[in-house]
């Protein structure tokens, strides 16, 4: 029994990609991704280096062709021929269709700008950057008055650097503590799928789809394996990975280690200022 090859994928330039999923190709740019039904393409040609999908199109009309250039030669040849032995036999005379309204194009900037925004969105809000700010300044201040008031400028100097390194480790303890409630509550209350590895942009990032058919990305790598995601039912650019068995405990009992490691430092500075104003 011969064994029919599988039909390559092809990665080119800018990080495209081109493969054939069932009864159509699948098209990954940087910014969207085409699905071209077979029904849909006329033929596919291998240009040495380049390879073409040409789209159906009326009499009389250019067709649409979409590329990818420097991918392997060989691989294209191959790609070509096994497409176009699977194109769906058309009747002589039948009009030929605008193929164009039978591909299905998806939007992936918003979908990637949303989850790179939900990565830092804790850390580099602006509410958050202002509390910190804040603190930092009102230990600054605390600093300098105990070293006004008690004339020792050597105290001001100690409540500075202990203040603020216990500022500094309850501002990183506060940074993880949302990433914690995600982790809790949406494989708990949100939407869990599974998630395919995929090759973007020159790294390994997991892709999911969402309620509305929506591919999203969401960054780490499990060495080949599959992983789970949970998202937010009313906003999927939300989400995380699913933790596994033990991976929650441990994460809650790194978080309360830091937290604890503030504490000293902020108690330090308080006791030694206090005795500047006479307390």
């Amino acid at each position: 029994m011969s064994i029919i090859p599988p039909v390559p994928v092809l990665r080119g330039d800018n990080d495209a990609e081109l493969r054939c999923d069932g009864e159509e190709l699948v098209l990954l740019r940087p910014d969207d991704e085409l699905r071209i039904p077979l029904a849909a393409i006329a033929r596919v040609r291998a240009e040495r280096r380049d390879i073409a999908v040409e789209l159906t199109a009326p009499a009389g009309t250019v067709p649409t062709v979409y590329g990818v250039t420097d991918v392997s030669a060989a691989a294209a040849t191959l790609f070509a021929d096994r497409v176009n032995a699977m194109l769906p036999e058309r009747a002589t005379g039948e009009g030929e269709v605008d193929g164009t309204t039978l591909v299905v194009t998806r939007s992936l900037r918003i979908a990637a700008a949303a989850q790179d925004e939900l990565e830092d969105d804790w850390l580099l809000s602006a509410g958050r950057k202002r509390a910190g700010y804040a603190a930092v300044a009102a230990m600054a201040l605390f600093a300098v008055a105990a070293g006004f008031v008690g004339r020792d400028p050597s105290r001001a100097i100690a409540v500075l650097l202990l203040g603020e390194a216990g500022v500094g480790i309850a501002f990183h303890a506060s940074h993880d503590f949302p990433g914690l409630w995600r982790l809790w509550y949406l494989p708990r209350h949100g939407i869990t799928v599974d998630a395919q590895q995929v090759f973007r942009n020159g790294y390994t990032t997991n892709a999911y789809v969402d309620s509305d058919g929506v591919t999203r990305y969401i960054r780490g790598s499990d060495k080949g394996r599959p992983i789970r995601v949970a998202y937010h039912p009313q906003k999927p650019e939300i989400a995380v990975r699913c933790p596994g068995p033990g991976s929650m405990r441990s994460q809650v009992i790194w978080f309360l280690v830091i937290s604890a490691f503030a504490a000293p430092f902020l108690y330090g500075a308080y006791a030694l200022a206090l005795p500047a104003f006479g307390v």
